[in-house]
């Protein structure tokens, strides 16, 4: 990426493991003041490299224990579809949402709170996008084994 250099990457990373950690024990991690990762800091902001900082939360403590991939196949995707895949990505549970190459154009994964509002979810896709979704199909997650928001203590699950 232009305008970025191996320092402000080191930064990153570290912001990806830690989105807490403070300028001062980040300057330390890196090897820069304070001020200079401030300085950085607010750059990559700028930039648009860090999109946002927020909590990584157990959806089970949410109230959601069923986690849903699902793939879409949609015949065309015009701009009622993108109109539809933008309300889609509003919704709560909806984690990520993305239009992708291969057999499915689309690959969402959802936060259920159990199996019957999976279904009722399922049966409202297929409600939307009517004969433009060719298929449509849910994969459970069974266990969690890497997550990239979260420390890399957690790879030792595996």
């Amino acid at each position: 990426m232009p305008g970025i250099d191996e320092k402000d990457r080191e930064i990153l990373r570290t912001l990806r493991s830690n989105g807490r950690i403070t300028l001062t024990e980040l300057g330390k991690r890196v090897n820069l003041s304070p001020a200079s990762v401030k300085s950085r800091l607010e750059k990559l902001e700028r930039l648009g490299a860090v999109k946002g900082y927020s909590a990584v939360i157990d959806p089970a403590f949410l109230g959601n224990l069923v986690t849903a991939l699902i793939f879409i196949r949609l015949k065309d995707v015009d701009p009622y579809t993108r109109s539809m895949l933008r309300e889609l990505a509003s919704l709560d549970n909806i984690e990520f949402l993305y239009l992708k190459t291969g057999d499915h154009n689309v690959l969402l994964k959802g936060e259920f709170r159990d199996m019957d509002e999976l279904r009722e979810f399922l049966k409202s896709l297929k409600k939307t996008f009517g004969v433009n979704a060719l298929s449509i199909e849910a994969n459970l997650v069974v266990e969690e084994l890497k997550n990239c928001w979260l420390a890399d203590e957690d790879a030792s699950r595996l």
